[in-house]
C-alpha cells in the first residue's frame, strides 16, 4: 500500500491567533477544495489559514467525514497546513469516530503536518493517537499510522521499533521501511540490533538486511562527495 503525502513550502504562510471572515468568500474557499485542479486546492486552503483560520478548521474537521474523496483527501493535505493548531481537534475527531476512513483520515493529517514541518514536536494526544491507530481494528488505519510515524520522525522512534518487534508482519515490515528513511544515527543502531535479535521474523530480518545495506551505501557516497 502506497501512502503519498503533498509537502509544502510554508515558510511565508502566517496563522493567525483570531481572523474576521467573511461567510462568502470563505464558501467559495471550500467550493475550491472540490476542484479536480489540485494547484486551486492549494491556494484556497493557504488562503484560509492565512486570512480564515478560526472559521475553516472546524469546517474542515467535518469534511474528513465527508464521501466525496476529492474533498476529504483537500481537507487532509489542508489540515496539514494548520500545524499545531489541528493537533488537538484530531486527536479529538479520531477518538470521536466510528468510521476507519475518517481515523485513517486523521492520521494521514498527522503525516502531512509532519512532511510539511520537517521536526515538528507532536503533543502527547497526538502520539497517543498514533499509537492507538497502530492496534486499530482496520488495518488501513494500522498500516497509514506506521507510515505517519515515519514522516514524523526521530520522536517516533520507540513505536516504530516496537512495531517491528510486533507479531503483525506485514505492519513490522512497513515499520523497518519508514525507520530506514528517518535521517538520525540512532536509526542504524536499532536495525542492528533487530538484525542480531533471535526473535526477529525472518520476512522483517530480509527488510532489516536491505535497509542496513542502503544506509551504508548512502553513508559511503555522503563520505566520497
Amino acid at each position: 500500500m502506497t501512502v503519498g503525502f503533498f509537502r509544502l513550502s510554508l515558510s511565508n504562510v502566517n496563522i493567525p491567533m483570531a481572523t474576521a471572515t467573511s461567510t462568502g468568500s470563505l464558501d467559495q474557499l471550500f467550493d475550491d477544495l472540490g476542484h479536480p485542479n489540485p494547484y486551486v486546492q492549494t491556494e484556497a486552503f493557504l488562503e484560509m489559514v492565512r486570512h480564515h483560520a478560526d472559521a475553516s478548521l472546524p469546517r474542515l474537521l467535518l469534511m474528513l467525514d465527508h464521501q466525496d474523496v476529492v474533498r476529504r483527501r483537500a481537507a487532509v493535505r489542508a489540515l496539514g497546513v494548520f500545524a499545531d493548531r489541528a493537533m488537538l481537534p484530531l486527536a479529538a475527531k479520531f477518538h470521536a469516530s466510528s468510521d476507519a476512513t475518517v481515523r485513517a483520515s486523521c492520521v494521514k493529517a498527522y503525516a502531512q503536518i509532519a512532511s510539511n514541518r520537517s521536526g515538528i514536536d507532536f503533543p502527547p494526544e497526538a502520539m497517543a493517537v498514533l499509537e492507538a491507530a497502530l492496534h486499530d481494528g482496520s488495518p488501513v488505519v494500522a498500516i497509514t499510522a506506521v507510515m505517519a510515524l515515519g514522516q514524523v520522525g526521530m520522536q517516533a522512534l520507540p513505536l516504530l521499533l516496537q512495531v517491528c518487534r510486533g507479531n503483525n508482519e506485514a505492519q513490522a515490515v512497513a515499520a523497518v521501511t519508514a525507520m530506514a528513511v528517518i535521517d538520525h544515527p540512532d536509526v542504524a543502531a536499532c536495525l542492528i540490533e533487530l538484525s542480531t535479535a533471535d526473535n526477529t521474523d525472518p520476512y522483517v530480518l530480509e527488510t532489516v538486511i536491505s535497509s542496513l545495506a542502503r544506509l551504508d551505501d548512502l553513508r559511503n557516497r555522503q563520505v566520497s562527495a
